[in-house]
């Protein structure tokens, strides 16, 4: 009578093989250990679901005092940006081994902070957060984006916002001779609490004036708009009251890429062309912006990356052991025109 054989079980040997390293090594990337490069470390990653080896998340939590998970803090996970932003996180701290525990905050200090205190409770061993304003210190490595406070935590990392803003206006002057531009755009102050001191609402506001100041515009204070509540609704209402006016703006910069849609709205409902009536621009690429009629100028997608090198600031400062590292500087994703029919480019 033959003996029935069961499936050897996967080693971390076999993984190792796999990947082209060493058993130790293939242990420090599955368990982010240091001295392990990333691509080694995703190499690693690769080659373990390759052969489908699950290595024991629990004892290798206990060995290390750590659970694996890094709360993720978004003010919107419905908005676009922010979705990216998950998925470029995602990727990296999965690759890791670790498991991320989204949380959305709504926007407000007073979610933001219930939401530290439970993933405190929840023992994260780190935190990545575009706070608004409600941040509390719970005793793990925190790396901020977006909206930052500089000089806290681990690792910080935003847009450019006024360089991106710039880089709209200029194109709109230099390229297509406006000289009445106006801006829609978000709040430029938290809803509650205190606004961090990088807020991106605010930069892109700051950048917008500058910008016009430096192009010897004038820039009447009906031109400068930012809204609550829905961005879309919000901004077309906005948008209408703004083409009613007179003079009228020649130029709308959106300061993202919901405002600008509800911008284009708006010059639908008047009756206007864009980009022959009115010119539109967005600070966000609006998905599929291709697809839109016109299709619309902005700044070039940069929230994947955003994510990327949020996670891997967080990965980097948990790899660490010994004393505390330096005060963080806040670090800045340059951005980089898209050019559509919208602002009146082919």
């Amino acid at each position: 009578m033959a003996l029935s054989s069961t499936p050897r079980r996967t080693t971390l040997a076999d993984v190792a093989a796999v990947a082209g390293v060493s058993p130790a090594t293939a242990s420090r990337a599955l368990g982010n250990g240091k001295n392990v490069s990333t691509a080694t470390r995703q190499r690693v990653w690769a080659a373990a679901q390759q052969l489908s080896f699950q290595p024991n998340r629990l004892a290798r939590s206990l060995r290390r005092g750590s659970t694996m998970a890094i709360g993720l803090l978004l003010p919107d996970v419905a908005n676009a940006f922010y979705g990216a932003v998950l998925r470029g996180a995602q990727g990296i701290l999965e690759a890791a081994g670790y498991h991320v525990l989204v949380v959305n905050t709504n926007r407000t200090a007073s979610t933001e902070r219930e939401a530290l205190r439970s993933l405190h409770a929840h023992q994260v061993d780190g935190v990545l957060i575009a706070t608004y304003g409600g941040f509390e210190d719970i005793g793990v490595p925190v790396v901020f984006f977006d909206d930052v406070i500089p000089g806290v935590g681990v690792g910080a990392i935003a847009l450019a916002n006024q360089q991106g803003v710039g880089l709209l206006v200029e194109h709109l002057v230099e390229a297509h001779g406006h000289r009445r531009i106006a801006f829609v755009g978000p709040p430029d102050t938290a809803q509650d609490g205190p606004a961090p001191p990088v807020f991106s609402n605010r930069e892109r506001l700051e950048g917008f004036r500058t910008a016009v100041g430096r192009a010897a515009l004038a820039l009447p204070p009906e031109y400068v708009r930012t809204t609550t509540g829905s961005f879309v609704e919000s901004a077309r209402a906005i948008g209408a009251e703004l083409l009613a006016g007179e003079p009228r703006p020649t130029a709308i910069v959106g300061g993202t890429d919901t405002m600008s849609i509800g911008v284009l709205m708006a010059a639908r409902d008047a009756g206007l062309r864009v980009p022959e009536d009115v010119a539109i621009v967005s600070f966000d690429e609006p998905m599929y912006a291709d697809l839109l009629a016109p299709s619309i100028t902005s700044l070039d997608r940069h929230d994947l990356e955003l994510g990327r090198r949020a996670a891997q600031l967080l990965l980097d400062a948990l790899a660490v052991d010994g004393g505390p590292p330096p005060v963080p500087a806040v670090e800045r994703v340059r951005l980089s025109l898209r050019l559509r029919h919208s602002c009146g480019c082919p």
